[in-house]
């Protein structure tokens, strides 16, 4: 599972206690609130998603899980949330924050593994329409269409276990959450995409319920789908919500080489999935069989998958629809994507 802030912690509370392996790989980019002060007054990754992701999947009777979410008031460094301050000293004492969030979920009874998306501190770039944006907090409430993000480093290094886990994978599960600076954020990073390219398993993008009020403000749910195949994510299937304001039809999905799978996801709460609908959903895909939840290798000869989602170019204007022509949604030289038959996730 791929993402940051509440659509993770969603996906996470979701499958807590279903018996797949579950990683969660986890963006360190955030740049606002507790993990935003931080990172000024002391240089290192951004930790709150961590936090969220690590209390998720916690043992319900883990203590130290309740105490990590209680806010704690420090003259010297203003409040935080317990948990920030300790995976900050624990990474300090380790000198790694995989090794730190290792340790940490053995602590918390975690039910699966917590991992950073980047080894390393990590910002955000946008580019606009009107520039550069800087920042994962500016880029959320920027008033402009984003075009696309980069990374600062250019290349940040991502954790061998990050990356194994994600070649590794039966299912690897996509959002939801905030496109650009939660889900992007994760899979956009090149070693990150590059590794979602070669694995085996299927990969599923959890369609948002609706745009967010600033920073996908006017996209439709097939400029949310281009934006991910414009920075080279790979996608196999999309789960959405046929009643919500993001969906799709499931003819044109299926037309361009994605699976199409609608199901009633929307809760009470306005943009937010009901736990439980998504837990049915979710498990539906984990009750079918390991081959048809796996992608087909590539024959002998032929161009790697990796091969195939590397050279994806950036796709052109969308028609007023929302569609893009059936040239532009191929997007491998042309060539409509294979439709991969896709526990690990």
């Amino acid at each position: 599972m791929l993402g940051g802030g509440h659509g993770l912690t969603a996906v996470l509370s979701a499958l807590r206690h279903h018996p797949a392996e579950l990683t969660a790989i986890v963006t360190v980019a955030d740049d606002g609130g507790s993990s935003g002060e931080l990172r000024r007054r002391r240089e290192g990754p951004a930790v709150g998603d961590m936090r969220r992701a690590l209390i998720s999947l916690a043992d319900d009777d883990a203590a130290l899980a309740r105490a990590f979410a209680r806010p704690l008031s420090i003259e010297t460094l203003g409040s935080h949330p317990l948990g920030n301050l300790v995976i900050r000293s624990v990474t300090d004492a380790f000198g790694d924050l995989e090794q730190a969030s290792e340790w940490l979920g053995r602590q918390l009874g975690v039910s699966g593994r917590v991992l950073p998306a980047s080894a390393e501190p990590v910002s955000l770039l946008a580019e606009a329409e009107n520039g550069i944006i800087e920042g994962e907090q500016a880029i959320g409430a920027a008033r402009v269409r984003i075009k696309r993000i980069r990374f600062s480093p250019e290349r940040p290094a991502v954790p061998k276990a990050t990356r194994e886990k994600v070649r590794e994978a039966d299912l690897v599960l996509l959002g939801p959450g905030s496109l650009f600076t939660s889900v992007l954020a994760a899979c956009a990073l090149p070693d990150v995409a590059r590794a979602l390219a070669r694995t085996a398993g299927r990969v599923v993008w959890i369609c948002n319920l609706e745009p967010e009020p600033v920073e996908t403000a006017g996209m439709t749910a097939w400029e949310h789908l281009a934006a991910l195949r414009r920075h080279g994510v790979r996608v196999d299937a999309v789960l959405y919500d046929p009643r919500a304001k993001l969906h799709f039809d499931a003819d044109r999905l299926s037309a361009r080489g994605y699976e199409p799978l609608p199901r009633l996801l929307r809760s009470a709460r306005p943009g937010a999935h009901d736990p439980a609908l998504l837990r049915v959903a979710l498990e539906e895909l984990f009750a079918r069989p390991r081959r048809e939840r796996m992608g087909r290798p590539a024959a002998p000869g032929s161009s790697s998958t990796a091969e195939r989602f590397c050279a994806m170019r950036a796709i052109p204007e969308q028609r007023p629809d929302g569609e893009t022509s059936d040239s532009q949604a191929r997007g491998w030289g042309g060539a409509v994507p294979q439709s991969h038959s896709g526990s690990r996730v």
